[in-house]
């Protein structure tokens, strides 16, 4: 490791460095170690701040006004997990999600001195309260003048706006234990769910327009749990639902369409939520990045941290190498001509930047 961190590697080898770096979320340190040694090592002459959402590395001595933005942590490693490259591709966990596009901020980092502050965060697959990104904000607030933000999640290279916003709800269906041999004399909660099956069935995807971009308003049961033997009726059934609503709802609005179009099955529990982004294609800034690059324009359609700056009224974008289709597969690889692609059309913009 100490001899990769010392010299430059190309962009395809730096990914594959990543990618051998196991960072599932809660185990991130190495990577975070990894990529402040190999910056200072590799002629790095700005600052970088430390603590424990990531990193934030800047160039001391020019005004910092674009954010790159990365996370570090992946999802799980599965037992099938393919790991190889050729000529064409590396396949890896993270390989798309999102180590091709850290390496290719490292490398704009080492390449562009001059407007952007680079922030590698943790947790972000995680539970949205410990996402690393909420303890470096204060500070990109406070410490830099940040007036645009790309957030380099896999996007195939399109220029993908806004996000949805994400909600949890607890669904506790109640009925009442027996001795399955004599199912009368309680009440069983898992036949009462043919209602809620439908109600699912009809609401799983709404499609939508905003700012003349498409949005897909979708829920999803995506947890189910209940039963304490083979030979009991369960007591209650608990459905975990996943609510995507779109970035023209806030929070609250999320959460009363939720508690009512959910309350008739059984009791609700609001869990983690997170607020979506407007596309902002009135903002100069994101209209500047679509001209300069010449990529094409999309939805975003799930949550990504552009709506933590949205929220502090930063425009951003999400763009970045890999297909999000690929994201958290067992099969999950990137194509090397997108990861060049994608730190040359980073470069083009960030030059043209005034």
């Amino acid at each position: 490791m100490k001899d990769i961190r010392s010299r430059r590697l190309k962009l395809e080898q730096l990914t594959e460095t990543l990618i051998d770096i196991e960072s599932v979320t809660g185990n991130e340190q190495e990577i975070l170690t990894f990529i402040e040694d190999y910056l200072n090592k590799n002629k790095f002459t700005g600052e970088i701040i430390k603590n424990d959402g990531g990193l934030i590395a800047y160039h001391s001595q020019t005004n910092s006004k674009v954010a790159l933005v990365g996370h570090v942590d992946t999802v799980p490693i599965l037992d099938d997990q393919e790991r190889l490259s050729d000529s064409e591709k590396i396949a890896g966990r993270g390989a798309v999600d999102m180590k091709s596009g850290i390496a290719v901020m490292i490398n704009t980092l080492l390449d562009e001195k001059s407007n952007e502050v680079a922030i590698f965060y943790t947790a972000e697959e995680g539970p949205i309260k410990e996402n690393g990104l909420e303890t470096l904000m204060p500070i990109l607030l406070s410490e830099f003048n940040i007036e645009f933000a790309i957030i380099m999640e896999p996007t195939n290279l399109e220029c993908q706006l806004g996000c949805l916003g994400t909600l949890n709800a607890e669904l506790t269906i109640s009925g009442e234990s027996s001795h399955s041999a004599r199912p009368w004399i309680g009440d069983n909660p898992i036949l009462k769910m043919n209602e809620l099956l439908v109600f699912l069935k009809e609401n799983e995807v709404k499609e939508h327009k905003i700012e003349g971009l498409d949005f897909k308003e979708v829920i999803s049961a995506t947890k189910i749990k209940g039963g304490i033997a083979n030979n009991v009726l369960p007591p209650d059934i608990k459905l975990n639902i996943n609510y995507r609503f779109l970035p023209t709802l806030s929070n609250n609005e999320a959460k009363n369409y939720i508690m009512e179009s959910l309350g008739k099955f059984g009791e609700v529990q609001i869990g983690d939520i997170a607020n979506g982004a407007m596309p902002n294609l009135e903002s100069k800034h994101v209209q500047a990045f679509i001209d300069t690059t010449k990529v094409t324009t999309k939805s975003k359609q799930a949550w990504t941290d552009i709506a933590r700056f949205s929220k502090e009224n930063i425009p951003a974008v999400n763009f970045g190498p890999g297909d999000p289709l690929l994201a958290h597969t067992s099969n999950e690889f990137v194509n090397k001509n997108q990861i060049l692609e994608s730190y040359k059309l980073l470069l083009t913009y960030l030059k043209s930047y005034r």
